[in-house]
């Protein structure tokens, strides 16, 4: 699904996409700048669904009215008035942007720069470039440039080039729908299940990992083990 999206936004005719996006909406790299839940609320508020997640808030099992809801065919309302339509939509092509992050890296962008003001890391920001390269116009992004430049840090910059190339096939490895579980494992407090029951939930009952010639316990209990330590979203 990540990738469909990329793939039809590249081969999108320019004057359709130019029709579209014919405002100016290149500066929603700040968003990164936020919090996750920050960056989702803007874009929530962006596409005018903050009522409808008010209601589902609201609701005596918020979780089931949430699934209950993706399956109504109600009409998208038209974007809030405080946003211009290609703007909106470049909000939305953020958040898409970071839910690729944490299916690749386990955390957002959000979560990564936040690393970079806090500790300086250039491992850090380098990922999210590689998710991103519109985050190079970030504060944070900028800051850390200015001062490689400034220090004529030339393995920085090497090491920016390659992360304009974006993420490696072998970071990718199609394990996203498996992290997108750890993650929700980890979100709800469910961080003590035995090998049994993460073989059960993950390759019976939800068919995210397939465990091929390998050990699937062992496996998932690495991969398990692994998305624990990772830092907030």
């Amino acid at each position: 699904m990540l990738a469909d999206i990329d793939d039809r936004l590249s081969k999108t005719p320019a004057h359709k996409f130019d029709a579209v996006m014919s405002g100016e909406y290149g500066f929603y790299s700040h968003l990164y700048e936020l919090d996750l839940q920050e960056h989702l609320a803007v874009v929530i508020v962006a596409f005018n669904r903050h009522k409808d997640i008010a209601a589902i808030a609201a609701a005596p099992d918020p979780q089931q009215a949430l699934l209950d809801s993706l399956h109504l065919a109600n009409e998208d309302p038209p974007v809030n008035e405080a946003f211009s339509e290609s703007a909106a939509l470049a909000m939305g092509y953020s958040l898409f942007r970071t839910i690729k992050c944490i299916a690749t890296y386990g955390r957002s962008i959000s979560s990564l720069l936040k690393e970079v003001r806090d500790s300086g890391s250039h491992e850090s920001l380098f990922k999210a470039i590689r998710m991103d390269r519109a985050v190079i116009g970030c504060p944070t992004a900028m800051q850390a440039i200015a001062r490689a430049q400034m220090r004529d840090n030339t393995a920085f910059f090497k090491r920016l080039r390659s992360a304009l190339a974006g993420p490696s096939k072998k970071e990718w490895r199609g394990l996203d729908r498996l992290r997108y579980v750890f993650l929700l494992l980890r979100e709800m407090g469910l961080g003590d299940l035995s090998e049994k029951q993460l073989e059960d939930l993950m390759v019976n009952e939800l068919g995210v990992y397939h465990p091929g010639a390998g050990d699937a316990r062992k496996n998932l209990r690495a991969h398990y083990r692994r998305s624990r330590k990772l830092p907030t979203l």
